[in-house]
């Protein structure tokens, strides 16, 4: 099996409304995501993206990339910052073992801030 060099970059904006709807995805409310003024008393200052949102970007953006013909077949993460609502949220990878197949995944914001890191294994469908 011939795997590509990179996961091919996928973008999201993130704003209010984005939070809003991802919450009634998830059913997760938690006010840090949806609520402006609790969140300004918080550490973050302001309200921040869900992390399981970029987690999914991240998905996507491999199964954009590998297309039907290949598995994810390992997942290992963490969420390494938080990602303020507002900004918009790039995912992205880069193989790193051919043999194994497995690649370095990332969603940054657009500073180019790793808001998630950690590996990804691609084998055959």
């Amino acid at each position: 099996m011939s795997l590509p060099d990179t996961i091919a970059p996928l973008e999201l904006a993130t704003s209010p409304d984005t939070a809003q709807a991802y919450g009634e995805l998830t059913f997760d409310f938690n006010p840090i995501h949806v609520d402006p003024e609790f969140a300004a008393q918080s550490i973050f200052g302001q309200c921040i993206s869900h992390g399981t949102m970029a987690l999914n970007l991240a998905i996507e953006a491999c199964e954009r990339t590998f297309g039907a013909d290949v598995d994810l077949a390992s997942l290992k993460i963490r969420f390494s910052r938080p990602m303020p609502v507002g900004q918009t949220l790039t995912a992205g990878g880069q193989l790193t073992d051919p043999e194994t197949g497995t690649y370095d995944i990332w969603v940054t914001l657009p500073d180019g801030t790793r808001t998630l890191e950690g590996t990804i294994t691609a084998a055959s469908a």
